[in-house]
């Protein structure tokens, strides 16, 4: 177990020296703010006493001791330095190997199983999404590593006119919004990056393949974790460096009845993050302006490898501390899946200044944020149950705009995400049989 003692020197709140560090240059740009995150809008002030001096810097330590809990558990490890980083990257890499070897035989079945556990556990219904997932090394090519270099003509926002208040309204308007879609993006970043340890709710059909795959899942994915810290930023490597170092890709195809997430990974933990990664882009594109030009404008200076970088960094801890405002009421409730999925439809829908206003209370941990959340929740369900009572009555009261249909759930008072990150720190053998028994027969 990790000492208590804290390193107050150092912005980042190591918990044992002993253990690796984060690279001096993603630590230096923590401080200074200076990435796709930096000093974001939503990110709350805080006053830490030497150790944090930003918000970045508070959750990057959450992030930095949770990748290093992984990595032992995974290994076994008491301590995570340099030296025996050199020997976990030779057994991972052998791993991958072996992981690599054992799914070429069987990647059909891997496929299917991929695309069923994100199904299920999304509650996504039969015919509302179609999937394309294929467990091969991605193409990469016409991928934006980097943001665009800005375009020089003027470009128009609704509503806005064009002179000198217009201008400057014009820019706070498109900050508002870049700003909006960057914490968006760090949502399903932060929301897909548990996919890449949900092996463990198949663990049973993973063994019947065979059953080194949960183990080799585990070193690989957990190194693949600590690598995004301990190793310079995407800056500073090439676009071929940066391709090598990336192992899946997602896209979301609006064009086909219904939409398609197509979806490619160099192994089964990776081909489920990006799966995932493509429903959650699915549910979050209403939280886009409806202007193409717009849109598109915003995208190009936000969504970008480099920046991607960043969310799956940061994104986890943003995404628990949202979580962390559902309301008990909503933990309670029988169709928890489906009023999760319009509550985060709901709140990217909101425009960007009250979107900002309140992913700031929700990342704060304030009352009001947790009572605006709840707020929400109770206005859909009182719509579920005018629509159930429309159903069984036949009369039709004017609808709460909702959005298009969202998956449903048939879980209860057991959370998945409560439970895959206990498994995350403390293995399946920590799970009781309640939360097992759950976990097997989704």
């Amino acid at each position: 177990m990790a000492k208590k003692n804290k390193l107050k020197e150092a912005p980042i709140d190591y918990t044992d020296d002993r253990n690796l560090r984060i690279s001096p240059d993603i630590e230096a740009k923590l401080k200074s703010q200076e990435h796709p995150l930096g000093g974001h809008k939503a990110f709350p002030d805080i006053d830490q006493d030497g150790k944090a001096d930003n918000f970045e810097e508070l959750i990057a330590t959450k992030r930095f001791q949770d990748v290093i809990e992984k990595i032992k558990l995974a290994t076994g490890l008491e301590i995570v330095d340099q030296q025996s980083m050199m020997q976990i990257q030779g057994q991972m890499m052998q791993a991958v190997q072996r992981m690599m070897q054992i799914e070429s035989s069987n990647i059909p079945e891997l496929q299917e199983l991929a695309v069923k556990l994100v199904k299920d556990q999304m509650s996504i219904p039969e015919g509302d999404l179609q999937f394309d997932a294929k467990i091969e090394k991605p193409n990469f090519s016409g991928m934006d590593m980097k943001p665009k270099e800005k375009k020089k003509k003027e470009l128009k926002i609704p509503g806005v006119e064009v002179d000198d208040d217009g201008i400057q309204a014009r820019m706070d308007k498109l900050d508002l919004e870049k700003q909006k879609r960057r914490f968006v993006n760090s949502l399903i970043q932060g929301s897909s990056k548990k996919a890449h340890y949900m092996y463990h709710m198949v663990a049973e059909e993973l063994n019947a393949i065979n059953e080194d795959l949960v183990g080799l899942y585990s070193l690989v994915m957990s190194v693949n974790d600590i690598m995004y810290w301990v190793m310079p930023d995407m800056d500073s490597m090439s676009a071929d460096g940066a391709e090598q170092s990336m192992a899946g890709k997602e896209e979301l195809d609006l064009t086909t009845d219904p939409p398609t997430i197509k979806a490619t990974g160099m192994f089964f933990p990776v081909l489920v993050h990006e799966l995932w990664k493509g429903v959650m882009e699915y549910m979050s594109a209403h939280g886009l302006p409806s202007d193409p030009e717009f849109a598109a404008e915003i995208m190009d200076d936000t969504d970008n490898v480099a920046s991607e970088i960043w969310d799956l960094r940061l994104g986890p801890v943003i995404w628990e501390k949202f979580t962390e405002s559902y309301p008990e009421s909503l933990l309670d409730n029988g169709d928890m899946g489906r009023i999760k999925n319009y509550l985060y439809y709901n709140i990217v829908s909101m425009d960007a200044e009250p979107f900002l206003a309140l992913a700031k209370e929700i990342l704060s941990g304030s009352q009001k944020g947790k009572d605006s959340v709840e707020k929400i929740v109770n206005d859909i369900i009182q719509q579920l149950k005018d629509e159930d009572y429309e159903d069984a009555s036949g009369e039709t009261k004017e609808p709460i705009d909702l959005g298009p249909p969202q998956p449903k759930s048939d879980v209860g008072v057991l959370d998945m995400d409560t439970i895959l990150d206990k498994i995350n720190k403390s293995g399946m053998e920590s799970l009781t049989k309640s939360e097992k028994d759950f976990l097997y027969n989704l």
